[in-house]
């Protein structure tokens, strides 16, 4: 039964191996052989138990780790705040009072609980970082189609990503390191020198003023640890946002495509903040659908070859510090507040490079973004920086 935070809770055992029994929760939407693969929705618990584990959840085991349960999770991974009617809204540890962040919402709530120091969540526009940041751990998007998949209900196959969440950045390398199937690989070493950072403007625009005061407070301190921070404005974050206005975000797209009979079929057992997000994308045509897809293949290369010459880019998780839970009462506030909560985060699930969270004050992520690729030089950059 749901307790806000876990749907499912079992044990599988594992495997001898390097993570040594260590217990590990896995968000909702993971099979796990026996059970429906639930995805936070309560008509999905009525379809048949899965025949086979998730490929992340077999290299799990396979290094060592013990799953203990499956977190809850906003319905098909479809929000950025956390938010679930069926199962209940996970509990933010930190500010009770406000969204725990989503979709992973369980996972991350589970680690900053301390409930476990170790939990898998998936990302497709944010939805391992900012509960990540929204709880005060750490989380990691890993370079798009690097993981398998296979196993996880989709929301966004082309975006669609698996991601450890942890409590410290040495716990994020091991579970990620579990994930890839090389458990015993070690901590990248970081770089002997100083770094050099890029702050784009247009995602430190608008900032929350505790959120500004937190990353300002960063920046000064790796300045004076003699890192160069430079600022620019990347034409590249307008211009996403500008294709999605014009024909319509990735996701949506093919989210309406898996989901949207299912939403129209659900009715009032779904919900409604997440199938209004579904069913709005019939708007868009299979044309539109053609140009996102082109520009995605076309215009990560380019970027990343512009920024070239800096070690990573560097922003804040997410611009705002967690919302109330009044939000969800007010569907004009909840996609005002959503929209802008996935603001910083979407954009490099576009870019299809890694993107790792650290927290930096409660309730503030600051968010390392990279090449794709370059996922083990993201975990160097972080503890170079102190995260």
């Amino acid at each position: 039964m749901a307790d806000g935070v876990f749907v499912w809770r079992f044990a599988l055992l594992p495997e001898p191996g390097p993570l040594r029994g260590e217990p590990v929760a896995i968000k909702d939407n993971l099979a796990v052989a026996g059970l429906p693969t639930t995805a936070g929705s309560r008509v999905l618990r009525e379809t048949a138990p899965a025949t086979r584990h998730a490929a992340a959840v077999r290299r799990l085991l396979r290094a060592g780790a013990r799953i203990v349960g499956r977190t809850n999770m906003t319905e098909l991974a479809y929000s950025g705040l956390g938010q679930n009617p069926h199962y209940g809204t996970p509990e933010n540890p930190l500010f009770p009072d406000r969204l725990p962040g989503g979709s992973s919402s369980g996972s991350a709530a589970a680690v900053a609980a301390g409930t476990v120091r170790l939990a898998v969540g998936t990302d497709t526009g944010g939805s391992v970082r900012i509960p990540a940041a929204f709880q005060g751990i750490y989380g990691f998007k890993p370079t798009n189609g690097l993981l398998p998949t296979e196993g996880v209900v989709p929301l966004s196959p082309t975006l669609d990503v698996v991601g450890p969440m942890a409590a410290d950045l040495s716990g994020l390398w091991r579970l990620f390191a579990a994930l890839l199937g090389r458990p015993n690989e070690a901590f990248p070493r970081p770089p002997g020198r100083p770094l050099r950072l890029l702050v784009p403007e247009a995602l430190v625009e608008g900032l929350m003023p505790e959120v500004a005061r937190a990353f300002s407070a960063l920046l000064a301190r790796l300045e004076a640890a003699g890192h160069r921070i430079e600022r620019a404005e990347l034409a590249v974050f307008p211009e996403i946002l500008a294709l999605y206005r014009a024909h319509g975000p990735l996701a949506a797209h093919e989210a309406y495509r898996l989901w949207g009979p299912f939403a129209e079929r659900a009715g009032r057992r779904m919900d409604p903040r997440v199938a209004e997000r579904i069913l709005e994308a019939a708007r868009f045509s299979r044309a539109d659908y053609r140009e996102v897809r082109a520009a995605y293949r076309s215009w990560p290369p380019a970027f990343w070859r512009k920024v070239a010459g800096f070690d990573a880019l560097l922003a804040p998780t997410v611009p705002i510090l967690p919302p109330p839970r009044s939000v969800l009462e007010d569907p004009a506030a909840f996609r005002r507040t959503n929209a802008r909560v996935l603001r910083n985060t979407m954009f490099f699930n576009f870019l299809k490079g890694p993107a790792l969270s650290f927290p930096i004050a409660p309730g503030v992520g600051a968010m390392l973004a990279l090449p794709p690729g370059a996922d083990r030089a993201s975990f160097a950059l972080a503890r170079a920086l102190g995260a």
